[in-house]
Parts: structure tokens; C-alpha cells; sequence
């Protein structure tokens, strides 16, 4: 399996497999703070690899943007206090997002300035291809018709970025069929869906990412002006 990376406009994404990168050494994630650490030693095996890279992942970009000493993640939940939030930034005026599948793990983030909030999410192309509709979630978008994975992937990332998550009625979240375009802080041009989400003004951008294969993969973000 690859790893690489990828950008879309203001938001760097990165990818890898647990089994593509060797060792992660404590120097390349523990700065991340304390709270990371007693999760980590929470696991063990394969979900022990998966969060080290995520969270080594997380400080290369945080790195890239030149988030360094005093930079942590905290994962402590706004709703009920719990260690299972998602990731927030504590330190610089970036955000992330996390997404596992099976052993592969992807990471986006970008500057608060460009984007108050941003969401990943891959997974594995079913046998049928990444444009197969998943008959197991028929039930949850009826009347319409449940997505396929590349639309079931923007609808993730889509929520991560929202920050409620699956709490929103998923039958009632509208994707744009149109692509629309938006010039980053650089001043590049960086294509998008609009998915509208109840309680939400305005809508989200969300895009395809070209990632790794064998897998499909999304990203979206809430531009700082709204």
C-alpha cells in the first residue's frame, strides 16, 4: 500500500498504511500532549499502530503549517466531557481531521484563517466500485435513494466538519449536483460540492480527494468567513 499526499485549495491532506511505515518513534507524535499518550497506551495491536500514525500524521502537517513547540491535540468530547471528541488544536490556529480504514489512516488540515473547520474520511472501494450504491444504508436515506461510496465518503467528511456527526438526520442532507469553484488564500482554484445539512446556514464544501488506491476518499471544510 502507498502513502503521499495531497492538497485541496487551503486544506493538506496525508495518507498511509501502517504496514508502509516503519517504527513511529515517540518523538514524532508525544508533543502532541499527554492526553494522546494515555490513549495510546489504552490500545494495543493493530489499534495501537493505526492511532501512533494517525497522530504522527497529524504533527507532520501540523509541522508543514508551522505548528511546533506548545502545539497539542485535545479529543475531550464537547458534549459529555469523555476522551472520544474530535481532534482540536490547542496551541496554534490550525484544524484536523482523522479517518481510519482498516489499517490505512488520513489526516487533513488547515489554518483557521482559511477554514474554521475541516473533515476527513476514507474507506475501502466495496467489490462493486466506489459509484455502487450501499443498499445497507437504504433504509436510512429513504425516500431517496442511498449513496455510493465516493457520496457516502463526501457525506462523512461533510459531518466531521460540522462537528455534529451522525446526529444530523442523514435523509434530509442535500449535495449539490453542481461543482463549484473557490480561489484559496494562494489565490488557486480549488473545486468543490456544496452539501447543505440542517441547522447549518450555510453549506459546506466538500470534494473527492485523489488518494490511495484501493480506497476512496473525501475531504471538506466550513470556509472561515462563515
Amino acid at each position: 500500500m502507498e502513502s503521499g499526499r495531497a492538497q485541496w485549495g487551503a486544506v493538506r491532506i496525508a495518507w498511509a498504511e501502517t504496514s508502509s511505515v516503519g517504527p513511529i518513534a515517540d518523538s514524532d507524535w508525544h508533543p502532541l500532549g499527554t492526553q494522546q499518550v494515555r490513549r495510546h497506551w489504552a490500545l494495543s495491536g493493530a489499534s495501537a499502530r493505526r492511532f501512533a500514525l494517525g497522530r504522527s500524521l497529524v504533527a507532520q502537517l501540523l509541522a508543514d503549517f508551522g505548528g511546533g513547540a506548545g502545539v497539542t491535540l485535545t479529543t475531550t468530547c464537547e458534549r459529555c466531557g469523555a476522551d472520544h471528541g474530535r481532534p482540536i488544536v490547542v496551541g496554534a490556529p490550525l484544524v484536523v481531521s482523522i479517518s481510519y480504514a482498516d489499517q490505512m489512516v488520513a489526516v487533513a488540515a488547515a489554518r483557521l484563517a482559511d477554514a474554521s473547520a475541516v473533515g476527513v474520511d476514507i474507506e475501502r472501494e466495496p467489490g462493486g466500485g466506489k459509484h455502487a450504491r450501499l443498499g445497507s444504508l437504504a433504509r436510512v436515506f429513504a425516500p431517496s435513494p442511498a449513496p455510493d461510496m465516493e457520496g457516502w465518503t463526501r457525506l462523512e467528511a461533510t459531518l466531521k466538519a460540522d462537528g455534529r456527526g451522525l446526529r444530523v438526520p442523514l435523509a434530509q442532507i442535500d449535495v449539490a449536483t453542481g461543482v463549484g469553484e473557490r480561489a484559496d488564500g494562494g489565490g488557486h482554484a480549488r473545486c468543490f460540492r456544496p452539501v447543505r445539512i440542517p441547522g447549518r446556514r450555510e453549506p459546506v464544501d466538500a470534494a473527492l480527494i485523489d488518494g490511495p488506491a484501493g480506497f476512496v476518499l473525501s475531504a471538506a471544510m466550513i470556509p472561515a468567513k462563515f
